[in-house]
């Protein structure tokens, strides 16, 4: 609020006021009579200088009593013309009406509902309010943020589209190992990705949410762009389980590049040397460059301690081979009502924040490690928002893999 009249420094003058108040945008008046009233009204739309009649439907007439303030919300009729004997007048007209929602129309106030017929004021003063201006402001950002987010998601999915894994190292493309809880969103993450580059909602890995997992093979996907694949392979393994463990062999089989595309996963015996299809000598196109924990992030704080203990091994085995590890954490949207109504509120909300923090701290890795998105799951089409996050991830992965290939050619 700025105040930009007082009666008993400016003057009891119509002229004044006009020339003080005029063309502020809204405001507020506030009246003292000589009973003690305190009383006023807020519009939105300028005060004038002419004889016209302006509709303002936010506009609301108040009184103060005792400190309890009591609001009325109402439709109000304004002549901006002069004052006809004092600008007080004009005041009354301009907050003297009321919408009644039971017949329809705009009824005369009653002037002693607000001063107790008490037209003797020991002082008037109006205040500009800037809100409006801010309101404006937010919105032509708001706008301006749209197409800003646009172009980064562009410029993200370009980066993404144009990488290639670092000359010397002879990989063609990089590999991505997913691992997670059964239904954390191991395979939406993939389908997710996919949709982005295929230019709408595609469900090419098994998903969805029962018992036990939907991956039953270990899938070495590829991400299609127009006619050609990008430089990367998304690798989905078996939902980890309380009951049934993950193989230690199996993981070790993955992160060395022996397990074949679509090897079939027995739960009583890992894959030996003997197994069809076992690839003997892995070259480093075989082998995993960066391994993601796809974490639901409704269940950090009931991760049960058997699943925490096989993603500690899976670490382990990780930091052995110089693998860097990231967390997607998914359903994101569940964690925070603020961020379920606008996703763009991802990375200001509070209740997120605190889900990062803890997923951090459980499983060992930076904050920065952790990379909140939203799987496409019951949409039926693509939405930027969604997009972005996801590429955003997408791209950290891709430079942590690079992060691994310079490891192996600086040894």
């Amino acid at each position: 609020l700025k105040r930009i009249y007082k009666a008993t420094i400016d003057g009891l003058s119509a002229d004044v006021f006009h020339k003080k108040c005029d063309n502020k945008g809204a405001t507020v008046t506030i009246c003292w009579n000589t009973d003690g009233c305190v009383f006023g009204g807020y519009t939105a739309i300028d005060w004038k200088s002419t004889n016209t009649i302006v509709q303002d439907t936010s506009a609301f007439i108040f009184t103060l009593s005792e400190g309890n303030t009591q609001k009325k919300t109402n439709e109000m009729f304004r002549s901006n013309g002069c004052f006809n004997q004092q600008y007080i007048d004009e005041i009354h007209q301009t907050y003297g009406y009321e919408y009644d929602y039971d017949y329809g129309h705009h009824q005369h106030l009653d002037p002693a509902t607000v001063c107790n017929n008490n037209f003797n004021y020991d002082e008037v003063e109006v205040y500009q309010l800037f809100l409006h201006h801010l309101v404006s402001k937010l919105r032509r950002l708001q706008r301006e943020s749209y197409w800003i987010d646009q172009l980064q998601t562009a410029t993200i999915k370009k980066t993404v589209e144009d990488y290639k894994p670092i000359q010397g190292a002879e990989v063609d493309q990089c590999r991505i190992l997913m691992v997670g809880c059964v239904g954390a969103g191991k395979s939406s993450y993939f389908n997710t990705i996919n949709s982005v580059f295929r230019g709408h909602v595609t469900s090419q890995a098994a998903a969805g949410s029962a018992e036990h997992s939907f991956t039953t093979k270990f899938r070495s996907y590829q991400i299609r762009n127009g006619s050609q694949y990008l430089k990367v392979r998304l690798c989905d393994t078996r939902g980890l389980e309380e009951s049934q463990g993950v193989d230690p062999e199996d993981i070790t089989a993955m992160l060395d590049g022996h397990m074949p595309n679509k090897y079939s996963f027995n739960p009583f015996a890992a894959i030996t040397p003997e197994t069809p299809g076992y690839i003997k000598t892995p070259s480093l196109n075989d082998k995993i460059h960066c391994l993601a924990f796809i974490i639901d992030g409704t269940s950090v704080n009931v991760m049960n301690a058997s699943i925490l203990t096989q993603f500690k091994m899976i670490q382990k085995l990780a930091n052995q081979r110089g693998i860097p590890q990231v967390i997607i954490l998914t359903k994101v949207d569940e964690i925070s009502q603020e961020v379920k109504e606008n996703l763009s509120n991802l990375f200001y909300s509070r209740d997120v924040a605190k889900v990062v923090d803890k997923v951090s701290q459980l499983i060992g890795l930076p904050r920065g490690h952790v990379l909140p998105v939203k799987n496409y799951e019951k949409e039926t089409e693509l939405n930027e928002t969604v997009d972005r996050y996801a590429l955003l991830s997408l791209q950290q992965m891709l430079r942590f893999a690079d992060d691994c290939l310079c490891d192996v050619l600086d040894d």
